[in-house]
């Protein structure tokens, strides 16, 4: 049984032959089998008539006045060629047999022609021309996979090396406007609020790009976001879930193609394709490739975060792998400090009770008690080493219990001053304070805070210069819109550079080296400071000094 044209019409039969007779024959005899026929006799007719109707066979006389058939056979193959042409002559001509089958031509007949023989002729034609058509298909689809998995294998690709996810974006939108021949094409994501913006796009204004915010379940894409279910449109002027979106500028065919990108239950956004630049609808198969391209897109995203966090905590691993490094080199210097330190106390006391116990009998009560002064002295200085080191552990493992309260910090630095009244009459120091009228009390535990102000005055004390200053400020501040109680301490000694400032506070360190420079003590004064201070949820820093010495600002809250 023949096959309907395209159209689902009966198969289309155009015979061209200047003779009305056989026109009319060939007309009657197809029509009584079901064709539908088209006649001409003038052959240059044979391009419009081709364009305008839906033919499947050609029927064309030989020798015509105006136009041979070997030349209609020609232009027929050069338009459509696909159809096969078949040559009716009036002569047993087996050269021109042979001509014309060489040209193309499905069959030769010779005039009068037997209505049987023509009609068996015309049915092998369509025979012929079904096949050629369902070839076509069969390589027009192959293509298409083959193109839809080169599209796939390269938007993979892009999303496994891919470490940019703009970049990544755009190289998406691009492939599917290429590969899919539309003339937009947008990539939206949801954003924090939930609503989609454009991530990339194909083919739209750049306002549009830049302003569009679209909320679930409003219009195409908002519907997709909602219900996680693509969306084809064949014509969105007969649609009417989406009626109104239809805008003749940006839906010029009124098809268009919406799927969610997706990860299991979560959708991450939505890819949107429209206006086919052949002008045809899209159909199932271009939804089946949108669909895969969107599992793509999700995967890079995830792949994406995925890598960055994984780089993330690389990158934190080794910040904590440097500060381990630098722990421990600041660990092994204390133990240096340390043991240095206290073997010059140990050594002293060791070397007055060996003295005590071999010349006990020869040594002069007077002298015996100059002996063990000194040695109460460094031992003094021994437990106070020791009882440092283990508060700066107490504080700074968090066993120590704070009496949280409101107090003033005035007090607490007169009682520092006065404690070390008799070193800084030694050295000549000029103290002076200034303290605001109106100075707001802390908030903390006085005695941690009176341990923080101690540590600063003793630091201003013990590297000043011989008759420098000790200068102290006290004041109320903000940060941030929070108030706080201004504490700043300078002394006339050496300049602590500025790029110091950080190294100072950290525990274990201490400027200068042990054997040549390096000042009494073992480096954990002000990395007390800094552990009391931020326990009270305040700051400490140094602070730059114009002209001699260095300079403390401590920052204490109020409430």
């Amino acid at each position: 049984m023949d096959l309907p044209d395209r159209n689902g019409a009966a198969p289309g039969i155009l015979v061209v032959d200047d003779t009305p007779f056989f026109r009319q024959q060939a007309r009657d005899m197809l029509e009584e089998r079901g064709y539908r026929v088209v006649v001409t006799g003038n052959g240059g007719e044979v391009p419009a008539l081709l364009d305008a109707d839906d033919i499947c066979v050609v029927l064309t006389d030989l020798h015509m006045p105006d136009m041979s058939g070997i030349d209609v056979l020609q232009t027929v193959k050069e338009l459509r060629p696909e159809l096969p042409v078949l040559i009716i002559s009036s002569h047993q001509d087996f050269s021109a047999a042979r001509k014309v089958l060489r040209h193309g031509a499905l069959d030769y007949l010779v005039k009068p022609v037997d209505n049987e023989e023509l009609a068996e002729s015309v049915n092998r034609a369509l025979n012929s021309y079904h096949a050629s058509v369902r070839e076509a298909l069969a390589q027009r689809e192959a293509q298409r996979r083959l193109s839809d998995l080169i599209l796939l294998k390269q938007i993979g690709e892009t999303a496994s090396n891919g470490t940019d996810l703009q970049i990544l974006f755009d190289k998406i939108v691009d492939s599917i406007t290429l590969s899919a021949d539309v003339e937009m094409v947008s990539l939206m994501l949801r954003d924090d609020a939930g609503n989609l913006s454009i991530a990339a796009a194909r083919g739209l204004s750049s306002d549009i790009m830049t302003h569009a915010r679209v909320a679930p379940g409003e219009g195409i894409s908002g519907h997709v976001l909602a219900t996680g279910r693509p969306v084809l449109i064949t014509d969105l002027s007969r649609d009417q879930r989406f009626h109104s979106a239809g805008d003749g500028d940006r839906y010029k065919n009124q098809s268009l193609l919406s799927v969610p990108i997706r990860i299991k239950d979560r959708v991450l956004g939505v890819i949107n394709v429209n206006n086919k630049r052949t002008g045809n609808t899209f159909k199932a198969e271009d939804q089946n490739l949108l669909t895969t391209i969107a599992h793509q897109v999700a995967l890079a995203i995830e792949n994406f975060k995925l890598v960055s966090n994984l780089r993330q905590q690389a990158r934190e691993l080794e910040e904590a792998n440097r500060h381990l490094v630098k722990f421990n080199k600041a660990r092994s210097q204390l133990v240096c400090n340390l043991s240095h330190e206290l073997k010059t106390p140990l050594t002293s006391i060791l070397g007055f009770v060996d003295l005590i116990i071999n010349f006990f009998d020869h040594i002069e009560k007077d002298e015996l008690r100059d002996y063990l002064g000194k040695v109460h002295a460094e031992s003094l200085h021994m437990e106070k080493l020791i009882t440092g080191m283990l508060r700066l552990f107490s504080i700074d493992s968090g066993g120590e219990r704070w009496d949280w309260r409101t107090f003033s910090v005035e007090g607490l630095l007169s009682e520092a001053l006065t404690r070390r009244g008799a070193d800084i009459a030694e050295k000549d120091l000029q103290p002076t304070i200034e303290v605001a009228e109106d100075l707001h009390d802390v908030l903390g535990d006085p005695e941690k805070t009176g341990i923080l102000i101690n540590a600063l005055v003793d630091n201003a004390v013990k590297f000043n210069r011989a008759g420098g200053r000790i200068q102290i400020l006290l004041e109320n501040n903000e940060i941030d819109g929070k108030p706080y109680v201004y504490l700043r301490i300078h002394n006339d000694g050496l300049a602590v550079p500025i790029e110091a400032g950080e190294d100072i506070f950290n525990e274990y360190t201490q400027l200068g080296d042990i054997n040549t420079e390096k000042p009494t003590g073992v480096g954990i004064g002000l990395a007390i400071c800094k552990a009391i201070v931020g326990r009270m949820g305040g700051r400490i820093a140094l602070e730059k000094t114009l002209g001699e010495g260095t300079t403390f600002g401590v920052h204490l809250p109020t409430g």
